[in-house]
């Protein structure tokens, strides 16, 4: 019994400031010792991260989780994206000069605690060999908000609900909440939703107060570009995170004379990745080839980082949605050729340019918004509205490949003030699902210069088979998901009053509305 235990739960390590934060320990017996470290600091209790710890132990490393500051059994007051890089530094001295620390780190953490992985690797660079980064959530700036500036008001009205505000999470709240309440986002202001909400949110406002633009403890592009670390990079195609992923996979030790080696992995998975139960999305199924054993995966790339057996290295395993494979190479997205879809006035999408110019207008009242559908479900109950317009293709004779950001260049007016525009790029599939590939919005409020507006759409990996049918569709809202463009030119977040819009796409020959998609055009995925 002289053997030490392998797990030493509910230690307390001082934070920067010397506030005790706890933490558990597993570690590999003492004749393996000293050993590299995988590091989690979570937000959402540490206790669920037993079996992972477990799992790490197993395969030689020791494990450390820490309850971030002010949350679960970790003293102070928790602000979420304050202090942890100074609380990430602290717990990284410690482990240091504990006896079973070779001094090798590895940083390790999804969604929140992706964030903390990465800002303590900017605070401790010298000692972090790897950081295995799963759709982190960067900064509230950066998360709920769209890179168009307007409030993802579903996620943070579902996310402040269960997380934030408190030192443990609500699990469940959001569910019931809205079972009980489905039009419980409806209402405005916006900026009062808190106190219907039923939990006592402080802090909502003041992340909508400060908008999308308000600085974060970082690391911001600028130090993530110097970072020596090695990085996986892990993600999915339904998860609103993914652009982080992606602009972590091509900005992290990008300015460095000899790049870290690094790793993208991008499956058919929402935020859950590939631990989700299932192969579907909504109403898309991807089949048993979408799973992947991320555990062995992380394992083997830390163990050829740690070895250095990978120096320099980048690999990239991406899952192409339609063709259901995984795509291999050193980069992405792979080489492509722009191809242009040009809307007609007859409401047809086509390759060619439209003989004549034409307009085509919907109305759009913001007390009947468009209304969203969760990733992956089938949009066709959705297709007889009348506040959309939509230019259709005919089926294709060839399966289509596009990877990367596909564009919409959108001449559109608005009788409004101000207004939002919508764009969604769809498969009308043979069967008649209408299934979301990629969409974008631009605030006229705050875009830079008027129509045309060119909108980048959301990153994929895609096949449209042949007999499918491409879509472009242009609306004004998509609600709850985003908050709704009031069309008054008054502040959407504090503003009650509405006001109906005209709204005018605009298409004609060679240079009006048209869909810009990557076409690949290098390796095919791999079987």
């Amino acid at each position: 019994m002289n053997a030490p235990m392998p797990v030493r739960a509910n230690e307390r390590v001082a934070g920067w400031d010397g506030t005790p934060l706890a933490l558990d320990i597993q570690l590999p017996p003492r004749s393996a010792w000293p050993v590299p470290t995988v590091v989690t600091r979570t937000p959402y209790g540490r206790s669920s991260h037993l079996a992972e710890g477990a799992g790490w132990r197993r395969r030689g490393f020791a494990y450390v989780v820490q309850d971030v500051r002010g949350r679960y059994d970790s003293d102070g007051t928790w602000q979420p994206y304050r202090n942890e890089r100074g609380d990430g530094a602290a717990l990284a001295d410690w482990v240091l000069q504990q006896p079973w620390s070779d001094g090798r780190l590895v940083t390790y953490g999804g969604s929140y605690a992706g964030h903390t992985a990465w800002a303590l690797a900017a605070e401790r660079p010298e000692a972090v060999r790897a950081v295995v980064s799963m759709g982190p959530s960067m900064a509230l700036g950066r998360t709920k908000f769209e890179r168009s500036g307007i409030l993802r008001l579903a996620e943070h009205a579902a996310w402040w609900l269960e997380r934030a505000d408190g030192r443990t999470s609500r699990d469940g709240l959001t569910a019931l909440m809205f079972r009980e309440c489905p039009e419980l986002l409806d209402h405005l202001p916006v900026m009062e939703l808190a106190d219907r909400l039923g939990a006592r949110l402080p802090g909502w406002a003041r992340v909508i107060e400060n908008g999308p633009d308000h600085r974060a403890e970082g690391p911001d592009t600028a130090e993530l570009e110097t970072l020596p670390a090695a990085a996986l990079h892990i993600g999915g195609w339904y998860d609103l995170l993914v652009d982080e992923v992606l602009e972590h996979f091509h900005h992290a030790g990008s300015a460095l004379a000899a790049r870290p080696s690094r790793a993208l992995v991008i499956g058919p998975w929402g935020h859950d990745l590939a631990y989700a139960p299932g192969t579907r999305i909504g109403d898309r199924e991807h089949g048993p080839q979408g799973r992947l054993d991320l555990g062995t995966l992380q394992v083997d790339w830390l163990r050829r980082i740690l070895d250095g057996t990978s120096q320099g290295a980048s690999e990239t395993t991406v899952f192409t949605v339609g063709a259901d494979r995984w795509r291999t190479g050193t980069s992405w997205p792979p080489a492509s050729t722009e191809t242009l879809w040009h809307a007609h006035p007859d409401g047809t999408l086509a390759p060619q340019a439209a003989a004549a110019g034409g307009d085509v207008r919907f109305r759009y009242d913001p007390a009947d918004p468009y209304p969203s559908r969760a990733p992956g479900v089938d949009r066709a109950p959705l297709a007889g509205r009348r506040d959309a317009v939509r230019f259709t293709s005919a089926a294709l004779k060839t399966p289509l490949t596009v990877a990367g950001n596909p564009v919409v260049v959108l001449h559109a007016d608005s009788s409004a003030a101000t207004t939002d525009w919508i764009v969604r790029w769809n498969e009308i599939t043979t069967d008649g699902r209408r299934l979301e590939l990629a969409q974008g919005s631009v605030d006229t409020g705050q875009a830079q210069g008027t129509s045309p507006y060119t909108i980048e759409l959301t990153p994929l990996d895609v096949t449209v088979p042949a007999g499918s049918r491409l879509q472009l569709e242009v609306t004004s809202s998509d609600f709850p998901r985003l908050a709704r463009s009031l069309n008054t030119g008054a502040d959407r977040y504090r503003g009650t009053d509405c006001a109906v819009a005209q709204q005018t796409v605009h298409t004609r020959p060679v240079d009006g509305t048209r869909l810009v998609l990557p076409v690949a055009t290098a390796e095919e995925p791999t079987p």
